[in-house]
């Protein structure tokens, strides 16, 4: 589903659906983005998941850099209050399937494949930059116990210019600022932003495509593209797993359906 179809579809949140082809099972819990660990839809979650009883599990936007083994040990020693304030409900799954001997996977494009592929689609490379600082702005936004923006989005910025090594190319946080401020023709307060996500939403909504920039049209084509690759990932774990339960965003569930219908169709 495009986000254009998708702008015109009305769903609930959280948006779930189960698949079923033979002995495979798949499991889909649309979720809101929360980092309080007293919302319910943790609960919901943890609900879902053992009824699913996964084999292995798939979580939105989780980068482990280094040893995973020692990350995953560092996952169950952690609380889940504290998992869920940092790495909101991907965190907290993945920590549920720890714990209970499933697999997790983070289905993502690399950061490289990411960039090259906003690249070729014609965005420019200050675009894309001020694109990646201001997506982070939501997911800080949302945290209980706030370091500040620029202290928070420091090691976003060093992997984006290990990644990218454009020479010449001003990484700094005060131009990430400039070109966000020039894109949105407006002077942005990150601390006190009412409704950061509106900053960076893929979907064009028609009550609010006047107010919508290059921002929202880079991530409309970054979330097309993790769609295709979620979609594959799946795919490929049913080649080896009979029992999968993801967990992503509700738009993502929504607009993920229809191609996973036909996926489980083949099975």
């Amino acid at each position: 589903m495009t986000a254009e179809e998708y702008s015109k579809v009305e769903h609930k949140t959280p948006y779930v659906f189960e698949l079923k082809a033979g002995d495979r099972e798949l499991y889909y819990f649309g979720s809101p983005h929360v980092s309080d660990s007293n919302d319910p839809v943790f609960a919901e979650i943890e609900a879902a998941f053992n009824k699913a009883n996964p084999e292995i599990v798939f979580v939105e936007g989780l980068h482990v850099r280094g040893d995973i083994n020692r990350f995953n040990e560092r996952m169950k020693a952690t609380s889940c209050e504290e998992t869920i304030d940092k790495m909101g409900e991907p965190g907290f799954t993945v920590k549920l399937g720890l714990e209970k001997g499933a697999e997790w996977q983070s289905p993502e494009p690399t950061d490289d494949e990411l960039y090259a592929n906003l690249l070729a689609r014609g965005f420019s490379k200050e675009e894309v930059f001020a694109w990646d600082v201001f997506h982070i702005l939501p997911q800080y936004s949302r945290q209980m116990k706030r370091e500040g923006f620029e202290g928070y989005v420091r090691r976003y910025i060093e992997r984006f210019r290990e990644t990218t090594k454009w020479e010449n190319f001003d990484y700094s946080y005060a131009n990430a600022m400039r070109l966000g401020e020039q894109i949105l023709g407006r002077k942005i307060d990150v601390e006190n932003e009412s409704e950061p996500t509106n900053l960076i939403d893929p979907i064009p909504w028609e009550e609010k495509k006047g107010t919508q920039t290059i921002l929202n049209r880079i991530s409309e084509s970054a979330s097309l593209f993790r769609d295709r690759k979620i979609v594959s990932g799946i795919a490929e774990a049913f080649k080896s797993h009979k029992r999968v339960f993801v967990v992503y965003g509700s738009s993502h569930a929504a607009m993920q359906e229809p191609a996973l219908r036909k996926l489980l169709e083949q099975k």
